[in-house]
């Protein structure tokens, strides 16, 4: 029986130690068939990062550590594991610049299902790198619960010999959408509003109804306006311009360290100096 809980978030820290030993408790021995052989102080040092969830109360309820190599699969290289993978999955996409392994998870049985969703997705959040989540098991184990809702088994290449262990994915479309970026369009507008009202009240009743569709329509070769678009539907917009008052901002920033935000000159002096030198108060003799 699952229970809800709220849960919180947050990275380990080594006086977790004893908490995360708490946890694995009487289990140590069927983590350690499913895992391989583990240290909870060595994970908690080196992981690439390791992840505890609490309770409202501040108490332990789940850990896991990401390592960027299958840190306690001695079956599988770790440094060319990436060929490896190649070579028995066929999947070159999983790469180290992308990939990061679950090595190690445990949580309390009443609360592992939301333990395991808020861990993964604070993972992706955390690492916008990262598109999936590999997890390698021994032959004679099975995908366990609560990772049966988030891993998929990744089967192995025709032909090749078995390899020496499963390998199961989790991609990062599974927690957060996949964006895509592209021009925005007059009809995004749509979409964009609610976005917007969410963020403030006042710019529509400031700029108008169809503030958006206007911003959107104006695009030039000097002003160009960007939305991220998930399942369909736009749910950002960013617009750009390169007419730009430099010495406007120049009032109210420092921008010497920018060169005025002007291009440099052929001696790669600053092209200009916006500001004119202030006059030094002078001095009573």
């Amino acid at each position: 029986i699952a229970m809800s809980a709220t849960v919180f978030v947050r990275r380990s820290e080594f006086d977790d130690h004893s908490a995360i030993l708490a946890l694995i408790g009487d289990s140590a021995h069927i983590l350690g068939k499913r895992y391989g052989r583990f240290d909870v102080t060595n994970m908690i040092e080196n992981a690439t990062l390791g992840i505890t969830a609490v309770d409202g109360e501040g108490r332990a309820i789940g850990y896991a550590a990401f390592f960027d190599y299958p840190a306690l699969t001695p079956a599988i290289d770790q440094t060319s594991w990436p060929e490896w993978l190649v070579e028995t999955h066929g999947h070159p996409e999983f790469t180290p610049q992308n990939s990061l392994w679950l090595a190690f998870f445990v949580a309390d049985h009443m609360y592992e299902g939301e333990v395991a969703g808020n861990i993964l997705r604070t993972a992706f959040t955390t690492l916008p790198e990262v598109d999936v989540f590999l997890l390698s098991l021994p032959p004679d184990q099975r995908l366990f619960a609560p990772m049966r809702q988030s891993f998929e088994f990744v089967p192995p290449l025709e032909g090749v010999a078995e390899p020496p262990c499963k390998l199961h994915a989790c991609p990062r479309g599974l927690y957060i959408p996949n964006l895509r970026i592209r021009a925005a369009r007059v009809e995004d507008h749509d979409d964009l509003v609610p976005v917007f009202n969410q963020q403030s009240e006042v710019l529509s009743a400031r700029y108008g109804e169809f503030f958006i569709a206007e911003v959107i329509a104006a695009q030039d070769a000097k002003s160009q306006a960007l939305v991220a678009e998930a399942d369909g539907h736009a749910i950002g917009l960013m617009s750009l311009t390169s007419e730009i008052d430099v010495r406007l901002l120049d009032e109210y920033f420092e921008l010497e360290s920018f060169d005025g935000l002007l291009q440099p000159g052929p001696d790669s002096s600053p092209a200009l100096p916006l500001r004119p030198p202030q006059p030094q108060p002078r001095t009573a003799e």
